[in-house]
């Protein structure tokens, strides 16, 4: 083939390369430490609406533009609750300032009946000053737990008000518009260094 056929073939192909090229670039490779859901779920399908711990009404699209971070527990639980948000705690501390203002860790409460205002105040600000506790009615609680697959209930009832909660011990990261993008398993959220580089792709 004459060189000047070459060139006009090498010329003519030059767009459908440039744009294969593009397409490869712009694709994400990034493979997260966190479950990732197959199909992403919409923010409509994860909003609810609670009460703060400072007493507040906070619906999950008050923290829209920010990764949200959610686990269910309680504040008298003795070993797992207490354990994730310390992890949660030591991911968000490994930000910097810039990233930390858009990132939000929320406890929901399984245990509305006994974790007051007060008392999940003073839970959650232990770990970070920057995260909030949120309650509501039982049936509030209930229809929330639904939305995100978390089983909890009552177990070694002793009376009313002595009793452990059974319960998921999952976290689940939402993006900045609202979507589920991943969950961790219990102990997942350990590897502080693999959780921060998820929250900074979702941060993207």
């Amino acid at each position: 083939m004459p060189r000047r056929a070459i060139w006009i073939t090498l010329i003519a192909g030059l767009p459908l390369l440039l744009a294969v090229v593009a397409f490869l670039l712009s694709k994400d490779t990034y493979q997260p430490y966190g479950t990732r859901l197959l199909n992403v779920r919409p923010a409509e399908a994860n909003q609810f609406t609670l009460t703060a711990h400072d007493g507040s009404s906070k619906s999950l699209s008050d923290f829209r533009g920010k990764v949200v971070l959610i686990f269910f527990g309680f504040v008298n639980c003795p070993d797992v609750c207490p354990t994730t948000l310390l992890e949660l705690g030591k991911v968000y501390k490994a930000l910097t300032p810039a990233e930390q203002a858009r990132v939000q860790v929320l406890l929901i409460s399984v245990d509305p009946e006994r974790d007051n205002l007060e008392k999940l105040r003073d839970y959650v600000t232990f770990f970070s000053p920057s995260f909030i506790g949120l309650t509501g009615t039982p049936e509030q609680i209930a229809d929330v737990a639904k939305r995100y697959g978390v089983f909890y209930q009552k177990s070694q009832i002793k009376s009313p008000t002595e009793y452990n909660v059974d319960h998921t011990a999952t976290v689940f990261a939402l993006d900045p518009k609202g979507q589920l993008r991943l969950i961790y398993g219990s102990g997942k959220a350990a590897e502080t260094e693999r959780v921060v580089q998820d929250v900074r792709w979702l941060l993207r």
